[in-house]
């Protein structure tokens, strides 16, 4: 259900009545459950534009935080549609932006350089006895930082959960750091939350809406808490597209919002303005297994459209060669496959850009095969790397571009990680390499099987259109449970993925 606002407030014309409640609440906090293709990057820009034309407040007083640049990128072109200049008086960015805002560095204080970083860990585990990489080592330390907003405590007192040899190798890292006048990207962060409860902060706000709360650390929520101590918060997310724990994103954050605020409603965006009604069942039938989810069922809103396609293939060498085919069949090229006579009338060969189409995978090594196989078959594609930060500068804008991806290329295929294309949609979706063993890994706990679970669905979720899953069947795999899970009658009936009939056993007597 919509509503029609008057001709005075168009940013709430066509919202959902929830979406319209979430972003007409300005007198309390909220935690906003916000499901894939729900709109909610758009109920956030009318909550914003409500604070400032209709409660009348100053643009200074909002801060608006998101976890990468590209989402602080749209959010601050949706708003400039809406408020023209204004929108360049509001603070929209990321953590590390804010904290950088909040705590300037002094000018005898940078953040160390990558290769500068990397020298340090590597010189400070002589003689330490750790077998660990430098790299590993710098991302349990991060992780770390992260997990506790305690961190220079425990670091003194040896509390922080690594072994005798690592605790070494932080605590002379972090020294040589101070002798260089040098800092990393995660002291940032703790930097902010110090100067917060100190009362020195160089900024304040009165509201504040944080973006993908379910990715939050816990450093980051206590800055969450500490700024919402004098400023009404909003939190919107979902916590079945939790997948960064590798980082220190926790879902028991998200979830205990409502201890943090006690007065905070909560609300849910439910409505699928993003994939077909099949794509949403399936997805839906993949996560709803996990334990402890609160989330209504989700509501389709678009038209009916095709099943879903699993690829069954000997081998990786084939199934990339089949996903090239497949390609070369949506886009208009020619091939065997595109005149097979199973294909359905409903698929639309021929009226789709490389652009419209992605293949994900779980692992950068099976990303490796399907890039060959593109680029073997002369198919147009675009591999986004991880961008660092690579300037120790102080500055805002040397520090904004954290560890994400870069930007996608026109008119060419994606090929991204499962993680790398979170937040990002296509009309078409190949998920790649979905074996027993791949998704989920291998000896996974039951918090890791739930991840694992929420990384599948996070793949399916990007699809508009239409949806490939994929596995081969090289090594005696089997398919990934989580196929088993999606309803027969969502998927096209030249593969269907059966549950597995164990073997008779031979009797000894």
């Amino acid at each position: 259900m919509t509503t029609t606002e008057p001709p005075d407030q168009p940013w709430l014309s066509g919202l959902s009545t929830t979406q319209r409640q979430v972003a007409t609440c300005v007198d309390g906090p909220q935690l906003v459950t916000a499901g894939p293709g729900s709109g909610k990057t758009r109920t956030l820009c009318a909550w914003i534009v409500e604070l400032l034309r209709a409660a009348q407040v100053a643009s200074e007083d909002i801060l608006a935080v998101t976890f990468t640049r590209r989402a602080a990128r749209e959010l601050s072109e949706r708003l400039h549609q809406l408020l023209g200049a204004q929108t360049e008086q509001l603070l929209i960015g990321t953590f590390h932006r804010l904290a950088l805002r909040l705590a300037p560095l002094p000018p005898s204080l940078h953040v160390v350089e990558e290769p500068t970083r990397l020298a340090l860990i590597e010189q400070a585990t002589i003689g330490s006895g750790s077998r660990k990489s430098p790299t590993s080592l710098l991302s349990l330390l991060s992780l770390r930082k992260g997990q506790h907003p305690d961190f220079d405590q425990r670091l003194q007192s040896g509390e922080l959960s690594v072994s005798d040899e690592e605790l070494q190798v932080f605590r002379h890292y972090t020294a040589q750091l101070r002798e260089l006048g040098l800092c990393d990207l995660d002291d940032l962060l703790l930097r902010a939350l110090h100067v917060i409860e100190a009362g020195t902060a160089q900024r304040q706000f009165r509201f504040i809406a944080v973006d993908e709360y379910q990715d939050i650390s816990a450093t980051q929520r206590a800055l969450v808490v500490a700024l919402g101590r004098t400023a009404t918060v909003l939190a919107i997310g979902d916590p079945d597209q939790a997948i960064y724990s590798f980082r220190g994103g926790e879902i028991r954050h998200f979830l205990g919002f409502c201890d943090d605020f006690p007065s905070a409603q909560s609300r849910y965006l439910v409505e699928n303005y993003r994939s077909t009604p099949q794509i949403v069942a399936a997805s839906a039938a993949v996560i709803g297994p996990n334990p402890g989810r609160t989330a209504p069922p989700p509501e389709p809103k678009l038209p009916s459209g095709s099943p879903l396609h699993i690829l069954r293939c000997p081998s990786q060498r084939s199934e990339a060669q089949r996903i090239v085919h497949e390609i070369e069949r949506l886009v208009g090229g020619t091939s065997l496959l595109s005149h097979d006579s199973r294909q359905t009338s409903s698929w639309r060969a021929g009226s789709y850009g490389f652009s419209d189409l992605a293949i994900l995978t779980r692992s950068v090594a099976r990303a490796d095969a399907i890039a060959q196989a593109l680029s073997d078959a002369g198919l147009p594609f675009s591999r986004p790397s991880l961008a660092r930060q690579k300037a120790g500068h102080t500055t805002v804008e040397s520090i904004e571009p954290l560890y994400e991806c870069d930007e996608l290329e026109d008119q060419r295929i994606a090929v991204l990680t499962l993680h790398g294309a979170k937040g990002l949609e296509f009309t078409v979706v190949f998920l790649v390499g979905l074996e027993a063993g791949q998704l989920p890994g291998p000896g996974r706990s039951d918090e890791e099987r739930a991840e694992e679970r929420r990384l599948f669905y996070v793949g399916m979720t990007r699809a508009k259109e239409l949806l490939y899953l994929s596995w081969n069947e090289s090594a005696e795999s089997m398919p990934s449970p989580f196929l088993r899970e999606i309803p027969s009658e969502l998927v096209s009936s030249e593969e269907k993925v059966k549950r597995r009939t164990p073997k008779p056993q031979l009797r000894l007597f």
